[in-house]
């Protein structure tokens, strides 16, 4: 996992039973099963009333990636790239296609394919283009639903309370101090759960899901910008130069890598 999710999620648990602890009531006071329904029901049936059900799916399965450490395959697919370009340039498209399968990176393999097929540089430009708003398209969708979801949460925390508060109010000539107590608590702790799950869960998970979409585009954007290059049959110095400066603008904060070197066939 990475080092600021293993921080971000064991501070959150910290501080969560931090506070249940050092409460002077009793812990179990805490804990609704309506609430819970309340909050994470009301939200998820929300959700799936506002986006299709196959992007909610979508998101569900992706939710477990972002807790783990993502392995940058873009040192691997430069280099690839440039051992292309060295062919391209020596002996033309055509040396290039035995070697295709071997090509990790989909999104490369189809941008090397179309160049050995002898696609124009417009229509090539293009379907990268395509390929990538498709991509950018598909992530935002997620990242909006999460956002979404942290909208709904304290919304629903909030018709909890209002729940609670007619529930006491209806019984309060009769109820006794128990069931009017327990009617508070209830209207209570749905609001704390709102705001938990907004800020805790839903509002992290958004942020990180944008934040790897993003050098997910970057690492992309690159890639298309060397399989254009190449098409324009330029000299694989200069492609390598212009990958290497888009790494020192785009990856300064990050951990610099392998430096890129040519591939000898």
């Amino acid at each position: 996992m990475k080092q600021s999710t293993i921080i971000g999620g064991l501070g959150s648990l910290v501080l969560v039973t931090g506070a249940l602890v050092m409460s002077p009531q009793s812990i179990g006071a805490f804990f609704s099963l309506p609430g819970l329904l309340v909050v994470f029901g009301g939200t998820l049936l929300a959700t799936l009333f506002s986006r299709p059900v196959a992007e909610v799916r979508s998101l569900w399965q992706k939710l477990p990636q972002l807790f783990r450490e993502e392995e940058s395959t873009m040192d691997t697919d430069v280099e690839q790239l440039l051992w292309f370009a060295h062919k391209h340039r020596l002996n033309g498209p055509r040396t290039m296609e035995a070697a295709l399968p071997q090509v990790t990176n989909p999104f490369l393999r189809d941008g090397l394919r179309q160049v050995i097929e002898g696609c124009s540089f417009d229509d090539l430009n293009k379907a990268l283009q395509w390929r990538i708003a498709g991509m950018r398209s598909q992530e935002s969708g997620q990242i909006q639903i999460l956002y979404t979801m942290a909208a709904y949460a304290p919304a629903f925390g909030m018709l909890g309370t209002l729940f609670g508060l007619v529930h006491m109010l209806s019984g309060i000539g009769e109820a006794g101090l128990n069931e009017i107590g327990g009617s508070m608590a209830f209207a209570m702790i749905t609001t704390v759960y709102g705001i938990i799950a907004s800020n805790l869960l839903f509002k992290p998970l958004a942020i990180k899901l944008e934040r790897r979409t993003g050098q997910r585009l970057m690492q992309l954007t690159a890639l298309m910008e060397g399989i254009l290059q190449i098409q324009e049959r330029r000299h694989p110095t200069l492609i390598k130069e212009a990958l290497e400066s888009y790494r020192a603008h785009y990856q300064a904060p990050e951990p610099v890598g392998r430096p890129l070197t040519l591939v000898k066939a």
